[in-house]
Parts: C-alpha cells; sequence; structure tokens
C-alpha cells in the first residue's frame, strides 16, 4: 500500500509525540511490553528518548506540506533509514534474547514506516 508524504508525515508525528509522552510519563509500559527489567538507568535514557521523540514529531508536523524537493528527500532518506535500522536492532535484540516478543509490535510499525519512506524517497528521483 503507498502512503503520500503528507499523510505519512501526520502519522509519524502522532506516533512520535505518543512515544514522547509513553517514555516521559510511563516507561514502564515499554519496558514491560519489550521485558526488559526496569531501572534508573533504563529511566533515564527513556526520559532522554522522549525528548527526541518530541523533536521529531514537531518536525514531520511542521514538513508535512512540504513540495517536493531536495529537502522532503532527505527528510524521507533519514527517517526511512532511521525506522529500518530500528527494525533490524529490534530482530537482532530478540535473537540475543535481550527483549521479548512485545518488540515485534514496535518492529512492524518500524518496517512499515521505513519502507514507505524509503519507496517515496525513490520516487522522487
Amino acid at each position: 500500500m503507498a502512503v503520500d508524504f503528507r499523510t505519512l508525515s501526520i502519522l509519524s508525528a502522532a506516533l512520535a509525540v505518543a512515544l514522547f509522552l509513553l517514555l516521559l510519563f510511563i516507561p514502564g509500559l515499554v519496558f514491560w511490553l519489550f521485558q526488559i527489567p526496569a531501572s534508573e538507568s533504563a529511566a533515564f535514557i527513556s526520559r532522554r528518548a522522549a525528548v527526541l521523540f518530541l523533536g521529531f514529531g514537531i518536525l514531520m508536523w511542521l514538513v508535512r506540506n512540504a513540495e517536493n524537493s531536495l529537502v522532503r528527500r532527505a527528510i524521507c532518506i533519514g527517517w526511512g533509514t532511521t525506522m529500518a535500522a530500528l527494525a533490524i536492532l529490534g530482530i537482532l535484540e530478540f535473537l540475543r534474547g535481550f527483549v521479548g516478543v512485545g518488540i515485534f509490535f514496535a518492529v512492524f510499525i518500524e518496517t512499515f514506516l521505513g519502507v514507505s519512506y524509503l519507496r517515496l524517497a525513490r520516487k522522487m528521483n
């Protein structure tokens, strides 16, 4: 299913802001889903990651109406590569036994976003 840039940007912005709120205020839910031990160190990293997701969410919301351009293509390649890398990392961490089966919830979304953004970037050549 092909998704246009505007729709994908809005979806990504909403997801990023949701992750910001989740990681900042309820990190234990992520720890539970991925079956990783909760600790002060994990909560610290969670809060820092939350702020990164807030920035990504704002960025994707503000570029949702961007014209087809080199900048839009760069955003697609950057976001697509990041999502694909997160999906691969999630699978590898599962295979090494560091996370539980809940990681595949994230891997599914990351794969969808990664493939969608990279397809859009390829169409912009």
